[in-house]
């Protein structure tokens, strides 16, 4: 399993994790102050604590992933601890090889990433497996992987941060995926984005998080786009809410590559 594989998706999940958000009540009026808007954006997450889960698109760029954006589309909850279910093109994770219809499913689910694949051995101790499973912790540390379960998994411990954020401006409106919205700017410091900052940290990113957020005329955002060093996260939101879970794949039909995964990192750092 490449490392870039892994890396990619702790870093979709940590954007995830810190971005499921609604932005209620963030309008800019006249003579309204920075701090006001600083305000606003610090109550971003009552609402998305009620929706409980969205559809979403996302792409992600950074080294790990060659400078090449990947981009994935799925269903991402936090009703019950934090799980995503997404489909991307195999040849972004540069796993062309080991699907025939070019697609790859990757679910995070109950703190371990899951790939299915069409199988990953004709012999051997994984053969007529269909599911790669690393654990988190191997990808974000025991504090990251802590991070992102119980209530810590709710989109919304990251967002206790934006009280912390500097330069909130408004920038404009625009029209995301037929909604009018409001287009604000900002940047957060890695260190106060409470549970969140755990999981940046276990991928060893620091420094402050550049935020773009598009909030629609419901108060619920539209788009969010995250930059933090050299890798950029953006986030479309579809659709909000619904009963919808993310299933952990069966047993029987998953190979377990965690300790090969910790093995190929500690070799690559050699």
């Amino acid at each position: 399993m490449e490392k870039s594989i892994g890396i990619t998706m702790a870093a979709l999940f940590v954007a995830a994790g810190t971005a499921g958000c609604s932005a209620a009540s963030v309008t800019q009026k006249a003579g309204e102050s920075a701090q006001s808007l600083v305000e606003a954006l610090a109550r971003v997450s009552d609402e998305a604590a009620k929706a409980g889960s969205a559809d979403i698109s996302m792409t992600v760029t950074s080294p790990d992933t060659g400078g090449k954006p990947v981009q994935m589309k799925g269903l991402y909850t936090w009703g019950n601890g934090m799980a995503m279910e997404t489909e991307m093109p195999a040849k972004d994770l540069e796993m062309d090889d080991m699907v025939a219809d070019g697609t790859v499913t990757m679910r995070l689910v109950q703190g371990a990433y899951y790939y299915e694949v069409d199988r990953v051995e004709d012999d051997g101790p994984f053969k007529g497996k269909t599911w790669l499973k690393v654990e988190a912790s191997a990808i974000v540390g025991e504090k990251g992987a802590a991070a992102m379960a119980g209530a810590n998994g709710d989109p919304t411990a990251g967002l206790k941060g934006l009280k912390y954020a500097k330069a909130v401006t408004k920038v404009g409106t625009e029209n995301i995926n037929g909604k009018n919205t409001i287009h604000y700017r900002a940047t957060v410091p890695v260190d106060k984005m409470g549970a969140a900052a755990d999981m940046y940290k276990g991928l060893g990113l620091s420094g402050e998080i550049a935020t773009e957020i598009w909030v629609d005329d419901k108060g619920s955002p539209a788009r969010l786009n995250q930059t933090i060093g050299t890798t950029n996260v953006a986030m479309d939101f579809l659709a909000f809410g619904g009963s919808k879970t993310v299933e952990v794949p069966p047993a029987a039909d998953t190979a377990d590559m965690t300790e090969l995964y910790k093995e190929q990192v500690a070799g690559s750092a050699v």
